[in-house]
């Protein structure tokens, strides 16, 4: 009798072993396919992607500096090899770098390399979890993988920055590297030294992401020991403040030396960005990019993982919650004070979505992992009211596209900002030249103006990715100084931009309202070009003098005859222009 029971026992362990298994084999196969739709849409969005030119234009400049350095000119803009700090993404810099030998088109190894990016950053969320998982069902790769990759993958936010050519998803998956790292370095599984190095990595990627570098081991590090509920937890060793500081002195040292080889090497320590889009630089600039309403975009993209969060932390969470929110908070806030031109599909506050994912997942791993505390059973009224907030969340997200919230939102955000009267231009036509979408405008100014102009000539123009790229033969001022490092350091100066003397002048974009005053305005543009009112959009101008004016001439009638069949050029060549100087309050829309 004694022999039946315990066989008994045995076949029903065994049982119990085939249902847990089988169990295990059908999640991972409904994950499987999750995968393979995710991974089909992915490639097939790529695919059509490279149908046609990347009509994202900053991306090109990372282009431009790749055929440079490949030319022995070093990391510099234009021909003469000064050395230029325009990108804000050195390590960036280095992938485009490599991808610039793939054979095939330009915007096809920038859409590559950002596509292969967003995969990479899909895996390393994953594998953060994965790594510092304590339940059964999300220590394993497809159930985790399908977890971040379904909703990120279906969201078209997160679409349009696989595809955007910039670093937007090679800083995503250092930031889940890093994060991931100093979840395992808390609990002793990793070395102090390599979370300094990723922290070191992921600034190379994005400047501003050091305050998660800074924030985020200390916020680990410090304090009690986390409330997990298992024996485990309670007898792991606290890293020591020595580590804490290994880690602040690795990622100290690889800024400074940063920091410290760029002065020397660029004679600036930082990005020219960073002198641009502060003081006067983009003084009455006429588009207003909200940085709320992107950063609300980027919370709508992660609601799912948002809904968890609130719905599903418990006092034991807070700890992993709270290292995720507390650096994205200073990171978001000071995303909030910088002019955000190109932040398409929110790029800026992509990168630090890991600090949302990974601990949503591991709060959804702790229910599945880990029983209810003593004290933490949630009663009914709980659930109740956590559901309702949650359902409140996922209806703004919902109505959140609807124009009339997005509206709202621009008008509570600054409500008003100032522009220049524009310019007054006297022309002998009557009616303006058409206007042409950016993109369309931007590869025609560039396939049929510039870019056949011989080597040596010089233009000046706020638009230069694309130019910069297709025109890698031309000397190019970049009238925005994100590429110049003179106008970047001592401001713009029209008398200083006539100095060098280039040879066309393609006007910047009508949003820099100040600028255009200030250039349309002074007597020597007119004196020394004929200026030519509305062509390329914003104005274009030929230098009179110029040694290659013939050349400019037979490519600007080209391009005119393509662009304004039926238009006489000379009936918009600019015989004066007028300028008020005065700025005005104008309601954002």
């Amino acid at each position: 009798m004694e022999m039946n029971r315990q066989e008994t026992d045995q076949n029903a362990g065994r049982a119990e072993t085939m249902e847990g298994n089988g169990r295990r084999r059908l999640v991972d196969l409904g994950a499987a396919l999750l995968l393979a739709q995710a991974a089909a849409t992915s490639i097939e969005r790529l695919m059509a992607a490279r149908r046609d030119k990347l009509g994202f234009d900053d991306a090109y400049m990372f282009l431009r500096y790749a055929h440079n350095i490949r030319h022995g000119l070093g990391f510099s803009w234009n021909l003469d090899g000064v050395h230029t700090y325009g990108p804000t993404s050195l390590l960036w810099s280095l992938c485009v770098l490599l991808l610039s030998y793939l054979p095939t088109d330009p915007w096809t190894q920038l859409l590559l390399g950002s596509w292969v990016c967003s995969l990479a950053a899909v895996v390393a969320m994953a594998w953060a979890v994965k790594a510092n998982a304590q339940s059964e069902w999300l220590r394993r790769p497809l159930p985790t993988l399908a977890l971040v990759a379904a909703p990120l993958f279906a969201s078209r936010l997160f679409q349009g920055d696989q595809f955007n050519g910039m670093e937007t998803m090679l800083a995503t998956a250092l930031c889940a590297v890093f994060f991931g790292l100093c979840l395992l370095w808390r609990e002793g599984r990793v070395p102090p030294a390599v979370v300094g190095g990723a922290g070191v990595l992921l600034f190379l990627a994005r400047p501003e992401s050091g305050l998660v570098t800074v924030l985020l081991p200390a916020l680990l590090g410090l304090g009690p020991e986390l409330s997990s509920g298992d024996a485990a937890a309670s007898s792991r060793v606290r890293p020591s403040l020595r580590d804490l500081l290994e880690i602040y002195g690795v990622f100290c040292a690889g800024v400074l030396i940063e920091l410290a080889l760029c002065w020397l090497y660029f004679g600036t320590p930082v990005p020219l960005s960073v002198h641009m889009k502060g003081g006067e630089a983009y003084r009455g600039y006429a588009d207003v990019w909200y940085p709320s309403l992107m950063l609300i975009a980027f919370l709508s993209a992660l609601r799912l993982f948002v809904a968890a969060l609130v719905l599903l932390t418990r006092r034991r969470d807070l700890r992993v919650v709270l290292c995720g929110l507390i650096p994205a908070a200073p990171v978001f806030a000071y995303l909030g004070t910088v002019t955000q031109i190109m932040g398409f599909d929110s790029r800026y506050y992509v990168p630090y979505a890991p600090l949302l994912v990974v601990p949503a997942l591991l709060v959804l791993d702790r229910w599945l992992a880990l029983p209810p505390a003593e004290g933490e059973a949630w009663p009914g009224h709980t659930l109740r009211n956590r559901g309702a907030v949650t359902a409140v969340l996922l209806i703004f997200f919902f109505f959140f596209y609807s124009q009339a919230v997005q509206r709202s939102f621009r008008l509570l955000e600054h409500g008003h900002h100032m522009e220049y009267d524009p310019v007054q231009l006297k022309i002998a036509a009557t009616k303006p030249l058409p206007s042409l979408d950016w993109k369309t405008m931007m590869l025609d100014v560039t396939d049929d103006l510039i870019a056949p102009l011989p080597a040596g000539v010089t233009v000046a123009s706020s638009e230069v990715g694309y130019l910069g790229e297709r025109a890698s033969g031309i000397n190019i001022i970049d009238l925005a100084g994100l590429n110049d490092t003179d106008i970047a350091l001592h401001g713009f100066e029209m008398n200083r931009l006539l100095e060098r003397r280039p040879d066309l002048i393609w006007m910047p974009n009508t949003s820099y309202t100040y600028q255009r005053g200030v250039m349309f305005s002074d007597p020597a543009l007119l004196a020394e070009y004929d200026v030519y009112a509305g062509a390329g959009n914003y104005g274009i101008a030929i230098r009179k003098d110029s040694p290659y004016r013939a050349a400019v001439e037979r490519q600007f009638a080209i391009f005119w005859a393509k662009v304004y069949p039926g238009y006489d050029p000379a009936a918009y060549r600019v015989r004066s222009a007028s300028w008020s100087d005065i700025p005005h309050s104008v309601r954002n829309r």
